[in-house]
C-alpha cells in the first residue's frame, strides 16, 4: 500500500452485526430491548476509529430480499438459518448509531454487501486511495492486492491480510481465491463446489494448473483417479460455483466517496442513543464531565436561614439531600432545592442557634412535599436528631425501581447518568455517590457536592414523574411504594426483641455438634483437612476416595450440594459434609450473627427492609436476612424461638395469608374448578389430588395430598417435568402425567399460562394486579434453557408479584389502623406479618388484622389469613376467630 495515500475503511456491516450478536450473550435494557449486537458493534466501530485512524470510512449493509445470485441459483444460502429476531430488531438501531458517528451507510436492493464493497474498492483504487475491508467473510480475500487489505476483527487481536497472509492461510494468492472457492465450495452460502474436494486438494490443483478452466483442460493429466472422477462429476457445480463466488465490481450503486471523509461524531445524538440503550460506560466516555450550572449557596447566618426557609415554605415541592459525616455517622447538613440550578446548604451546626426550630418545623411540615433519594434512610437519620420528616411524596430511587425493576442497583449516580446524561460519580472531592462525606468536615465545609445532588434529585423528579404516568405506574407509586416508606421506617425503628442468651447457648451446642461431625469426616477421609476449602475437598473426594466426577466448574470438579447428594450413594463422607455445611451455615449466619446485630442495651434487632431489590416487587431484608431463616428443618425452626416481644405483658401475633399465590392464580386464570374449590373452602391440595388421581376426596392419602401440593406450587413456578420428578423422586414420564392431568382438569390455568407467555413475548414485559411491571427480554432468546427460564418468570411474576402487592397494601392498612397504639408491626416475611401486641388486646387486634388483610383487595376467590400468637415466634397457638 502507498503509505502517503489516503486510506478508506469499508466495513461489512452485516458481517460485523452477526459477529457482535454472537460474541455477547443476552444483553438488554431493563425495558426488554436486546442490545448485545448494538453494544458489540459500537465497540468494534470505536476500536477501528481509535486504533487505525482512518481518513475515510463507510459501512455497507445487506438488504432483505433475493439478490442476483438467487436468480442464478435458487438454493443459494438456502441452508442458512433465518436472522434471529433479536438481531433483526437491533440492526436499525445499529444504523442509527453509525449515522450518529457521521459515518455514511451504503446499501442497494438486490445486491450483497460484498459486491458493493468490491465496487467501492475499485472506485477508491482509481483515485489512489488505499482500501481496508473490515469483514469476517472470506469472499473478500479475492479483492486483496497492493492497494487492498482485509482486516478480520477478533477479540484476541485483529488479523490483517495482505497477499502473503492470504497465501499462507489458503495456499493460493488472492488472485486465485475465486478458483479455490469454486472447487472447495462454501457450505455457509450453500455453494456446492466439487463434492469431495477440500482446500488442500483445491490449492494443489490451482498451483499446478491455474484456473478452474485450465484444470478441466488438463483433466486427463491428473494422476489421481479419485480426484479426476470427482472433478468430472462436479464440473457443472464448479462452473456454477465460480459464478456465484466471484464478486461483482460494477454494482450500479450511487455513492460518492468524498462523503466518506471522517468527521466529528454527533455527541448529542450519541447521548440520546446510549441513554436509550443504557450504555452507561459509553455515556461517560463521550459526555465530558460538566458541572451543573447553578447557584449553590452555603447559608450559615441565623437570619439568612430563617429568611430562606420562610421563602421555601411557600413552595409546593422541594428536594432535600442529607449530607452525612463519615467519621461519626451524624449529619453535616441538609440541602434544599426548589428550582433547577439552585440549592442551599444549611449546616447541621445551626442546631445550636435559634434557626434550628425553624429548620425542624420546615422538615416536619407535611404540607411541603419533599422529594428525595432513599427517603427511608433520611427518615431514620433525621429521627436520631429528633426530627420527623413530613410530606415525603417522591423518592427517585423508588421511581426508578418501578420504571426499571430488574436493575442490580439504583444508586443516584447511575440514575442521573441514565436520565440526564450526567456524571455524578466523581463530582465534589471528599464525597461518595450518595452524598456521604469521606473527609473531615470541621472548619470550612465543602458543600457543593451536597447541593449538586439536591439539584439533580429535583431534575430527576421532573423526568421520572411523567415516565411513571406514561407507564401507568403512578398509582402503584403513590398508593403503595411511597406510603410504605414510613411503614418500613417505623418497623425498623421499633425492632423486635431477641433472646441473646438462648442464641448463644444454641451456638455452643451447635459448635459441639460440628466438632462431632468434623471428627467423623476426618475418620472417613483418613486425614484432617480444611473442610471449608473446595480445593482440599476435591483432593479427598476425587483423588483419594476416587468418587465419580459428575460436574465440573472453572476451578475443577464441583463439590456443591447437588453433587454431594449424588455422591452420597457411593460413600458416607458426602452425607456428613452436607450435615456439616447445614450446621455451620445456621451457626454463622444466624446463631452467631443475630446477637451481634441486636442492640446491646435493648436487645432489639432492627433489621433493614429493602424496597428496591427484587424484580417481582417482593420486599427483602438484610442484617439479617429474615426471609431466608430456614423453617423446614428442626434446627432452622429453632431460630424463631429467639424472636420475642421486647416488652413485658406483650405477645407476638403472626398473621399469614393462606395459599395466597394459588388464590391469585385462580383469580388471574379464571379457572372455574380452582375458583369453586376456594369458594367452597375445600382443602385445595386434596381437591387437586382428587382431580389428578381421579378419585374421591375421602380416598386421598397424605402422600397423594403432598404430591398434589408439590404440583400446585410447581405449576405456579413453571416447574418442568424434570424438576417435578426430582422433587417427588419419581420418573419423568410419571411427572409429565401428573402435569398433563393437572392441566386437563384446570384448563383455565393452562390457557392463562399460554396467554401470559405469548403476551410477554409480544410486549416484552408482564404485569401484576396493581400494574407493576417486570421486563423479560430473555423470552425471545434462541437459547432454549434461557428462554425456558424466562417463560417460567413470565408466568410466576404476575402471581408472586401480585402477592407482593397485596402484602404491601396490607402493611399500609394495618400501619394506619394501629398508628399511635400499643400494637406494633415488627416483621414482614413472605406472606406473613408479625406484630407485638398487649396480651389483653390479642383477640381484638387479631380480629382487626384479619378484617384488614382479608379485605385489602377483591379477588374472585376469598382472601384468607391464618392467625397465631405466642410468647415467641416459634411457640405459637392458632387463634380461632
Amino acid at each position: 500500500m502507498n503509505k502517503k495515500s489516503k486510506n478508506i475503511y469499508l466495513i461489512d456491516g452485516t458481517s460485523l452485526c452477526y459477529r457482535a450478536f454472537y460474541a455477547i450473550q443476552e444483553l438488554s435494557t431493563s425495558k426488554g430491548m436486546p442490545t448485545n449486537a448494538i453494544y458489540g458493534f459500537v465497540n468494534m466501530l470505536k476500536k477501528l476509529i481509535r486504533e487505525y485512524e482512518p481518513d475515510m470510512m463507510a459501512v455497507v449493509f445487506d438488504m432483505a430480499g433475493p439478490t442476483v445470485r438467487h436468480e442464478k441459483y435458487e438454493e443459494y444460502k438456502i441452508h442458512r438459518k433465518p436472522t434471529p429476531d433479536e438481531l433483526v430488531d437491533q440492526i436499525p438501531k445499529i444504523k442509527e448509531l453509525v449515522e450518529a458517528y457521521n459515518v455514511p451507510i451504503c446499501q442497494l436492493q438486490g445486491y450483497e454487501a460484498d459486491d458493493i464493497i468490491a465496487t467501492l474498492a475499485e472506485k477508491a483504487k482509481k483515485k489512489g486511495i488505499n482500501v481496508t475491508i473490515v469483514t469476517n467473510d472470506k469472499d473478500a480475500f479475492q479483492l486483496v492486492d497492493t492497494q487492498v487489505k482485509v482486516l478480520s476483527p477478533h477479540t484476541s487481536g485483529d488479523k490483517v491480510y495482505g497477499d502473503d497472509e492470504v497465501k499462507e492461510k489458503f495456499g493460493v494468492g488472492p488472485g486465485s481465491m475465486v478458483e479455490l472457492m469454486a472447487l472447495m465450495g462454501d457450505s455457509s452460502d450453500n455453494i456446492p463446489g466439487v463434492r469431495g474436494v477440500g482446500q488442500v486438494t483445491a490449492s494443489k490443483l490451482i498451483n499446478e494448473y491455474g484456473t478452474v478452466k485450465d484444470i478441466y483442460k488438463n483433466i486427463d493429466n491428473i494422476s489421481s483417479k479419485s480426484i479426476k472422477k470427482k472433478l468430472e462429476e462436479g464440473k457443472e457445480d464448479a462452473e456454477l460455483s465460480r459464478e456465484l463466488v466471484e464478486l461483482d465490481r460494477k454494482v450500479p450503486v450511487k455513492f460518492e466517496l468524498n462523503k466518506t471523509n471522517m468527521g466529528e461524531p454527533n455527541i448529542e445524538r450519541l447521548v440520546e442513543l446510549f441513554s436509550e440503550f443504557e450504555f452507561e460506560k459509553l455515556l461517560k466516555e463521550i459526555k465530558p464531565k460538566e458541572l451543573v450550572e447553578g447557584e449553590y449557596l452555603l447559608v450559615e447566618d441565623e437570619k439568612e436561614i430563617k429568611k430562606l426557609l420562610s421563602r421555601l415554605s411557600r413552595e409546593d415541592k422541594v428536594s432535600i439531600n442529607l449530607v452525612r459525616e463519615s467519621e461519626e455517622g451524624g449529619l453535616a447538613g441538609v440541602v434544599v432545592s426548589s428550582r433547577e440550578g439552585e440549592a442551599f446548604f444549611i449546616p447541621w451546626a445551626s442546631k445550636k442557634n435559634k434557626a434550628w426550630s425553624v429548620l425542624k418545623n420546615f422538615l416536619e411540615d407535611g404540607k411541603i412535599e419533599k422529594i428525595g433519594y432513599d427517603l427511608k434512610r433520611d427518615v431514620l437519620d433525621l429521627r436520631k436528631c429528633g426530627v420527623e420528616l413530613g410530606g415525603i411524596t417522591f423518592d427517585v430511587m423508588l421511581a426508578e425501581y418501578l420504571n426499571e425493576p430488574s436493575r442490580a442497583k439504583y444508586d443516584l449516580a447511575g440514575i442521573a447518568s441514565r436520565h440526564l446524561g450526567y456524571d455524578l460519580s466523581e463530582e465534589g472531592a471528599g464525597w461518595d455517590n450518595t452524598g456521604q462525606a469521606t473527609m473531615d468536615l470541621t472548619g470550612a465545609v465543602e458543600y457543593r457536592a451536597g447541593c449538586e445532588r439536591s439539584d439533580i434529585i429535583l431534575r430527576l423528579y421532573k423526568v421520572l414523574e411523567p415516565i411513571l404516568k406514561k407507564k401507568k405506574l403512578d398509582d402503584l407509586f403513590k398508593k403503595v411504594e411511597m406510603p410504605l416508606v414510613k411503614v418500613l421506617a417505623d418497623m425498623e425503628t421499633e425492632g423486635v426483641g431477641i433472646d441473646v442468651k438462648y442464641l448463644k447457648k444454641q451456638s455452643k451446642a451447635l459448635e459441639e455438634k460440628l466438632e462431632g461431625v468434623s471428627g467423623r469426616i476426618y475418620k472417613l477421609a483418613g486425614e484432617e483437612f480444611n473442610i471449608n476449602s473446595p480445593k482440599q475437598l476435591q483432593v479427598i473426594l476425587y483423588e483419594k476416595l476416587e468418587l465419580p466426577i459428575t460436574k465440573r466448574t472453572k476451578t475443577g470438579a464441583s463439590t456443591d450440594e447437588t453433587v454431594l447428594r449424588k455422591l452420597s450413594k457411593f460413600h458416607e463422607l458426602p452425607a456428613e459434609l452436607l450435615e456439616y455445611r447445614e450446621l455451620n451455615k445456621l451457626k454463622t449466619a444466624y446463631y452467631d450473627s443475630i446477637p451481634d446485630l441486636a442492640d446491646k442495651k435493648t436487645h432489639r434487632l432492627h433489621a433493614h427492609f429493602n424496597q428496591a431489590v427484587t424484580a417481582t416487587g417482593r420486599l427483602s431484608s438484610s442484617e439479617p436476612n429474615l426471609q431466608n431463616i430456614p423453617i423446614k428443618t428442626p434446627l432452622g425452626k429453632e431460630i424463631r424461638r429467639a424472636f420475642l416481644p421486647a416488652e413485658k405483658g406483650k405477645v407476638l401475633l403472626a398473621v399469614d395469608y393462606s395459599q395466597v399465590e394459588l388464590r391469585i392464580l385462580a383469580h388471574l386464570s379464571k379457572d372455574k374448578k380452582l375458583i369453586e374449590a376456594f369458594k367452597k373452602k375445600e382443602d385445595v391440595h386434596k381437591y387437586t389430588a382428587s382431580l389428578i388421581f381421579d378419585c374421591k376426596m375421602g380416598e386421598i392419602t397424605g402422600k397423594m395430598r403432598a404430591v398434589a401440593k408439590t404440583v400446585n406450587f410447581g405449576i405456579v413456578y413453571g416447574m418442568s417435568p424434570f424438576g417435578l420428578a426430582k422433587d417427588l423422586g419419581i420418573r419423568i414420564d410419571e411427572a409429565q402425567r401428573f402435569i398433563d392431568s393437572y392441566f386437563s382438569r384446570y384448563s383455565g390455568v393452562k390457557t392463562f399460562i399460554d396467554n401470559t407467555i405469548a403476551d410477554a413475548r409480544e410486549k416484552g414485559f408482564v404485569t401484576t394486579l396493581l400494574n407493576r411491571r417486570r421486563y423479560i427480554p430473555e423470552i425471545k432468546s434462541d437459547n432454549e434453557r434461557i428462554r425456558g427460564f424466562a417463560e417460567r418468570a413470565a408466568v410466576n411474576t404476575p402471581v408472586q408479584g401480585s402477592a407482593a402487592d397485596l402484602i404491601k397494601l396490607a402493611m399500609i392498612e394495618c400501619h394506619e389502623a394501629f398508628e399511635g397504639s400499643e400494637v406494633k408491626m415488627l416483621i414482614q416475611v413472605h406472606d406473613e406479618l408479625v406484630f407485638e401486641v398487649p396480651k389483653s388486646e390479642v383477640d381484638s387486634a387479631a380480629k382487626k388484622v384479619k378484617k384488614l388483610m382479608e379485605g385489602v383487595f377483591e379477588l374472585k376467590v376469598p382472601l384468607v389469613v391464618d392467625i397465631e400468637s405466642g410468647s415467641n415466634w416459634l411457640d405459637m397457638e392458632e387463634i380461632g376467630l
